[in-house]
């Protein structure tokens, strides 16, 4: 079934709650990892709230191999798919582990966990932070503003 584009309204209704929130808690969690001598539990839940948010902005940013046509997709935001194809940035490689490691270690209950060791478990969310701010800030600067509203005016 091919997919449907929801109005402008509809877009900029979508952007302004649902895409502020999902980059307002990715830079939230980024900011509550930054902080020192946070408990375990506090880093874990920064850590799981950082990379779900970021691995769906990515998702938003690139599009998923595997498009829904309830996905959300930022071409959405832009008269012609192809122009925000055409605008955007080759994937960054910094964003790259958090594809994979989190279905695998976050997402998803799997054996693939088993695998991690200490060496390869860290994340490095300065670097990943930094990678897709700019991404999004692009995003922001060339969407057509009828479709995205207000929406992260101050990103």
């Amino acid at each position: 079934m091919p997919r449907k584009i929801p109005s402008e309204g509809e877009l900029r209704a979508f952007a302004e709650e649902h895409l502020t929130y999902e980059v307002n808690m990715l830079l939230s969690a980024a900011q509550g990892l930054a902080q020192a001598n946070n408990p375990q539990f506090v880093t874990n839940a920064f850590l799981e709230c950082f990379t779900i948010h970021l691995r769906a902005l990515i998702d938003f940013l690139w599009e998923p191999a595997r498009l829904r046509e309830d996905d959300a997709i930022a071409s959405d935001f832009f008269t012609s798919a192809k122009h925000w194809e055409n605008t955007r940035p080759e994937f960054p490689l910094d964003l790259e582990p958090a594809r994979g490691r989190t279905g695998k270690e976050i997402a998803h209950l799997t054996y693939a966990r088993m695998t991690v060791t200490p060496e390869t478990k860290g994340w490095n969310v300065a670097k990943m932070t930094t990678a897709i701010v700019p991404v999004l800030k692009l995003f922001v600067e060339k969407a057509e503003r009828s479709r995205i509203g207000k929406a992260l005016a101050n990103l």
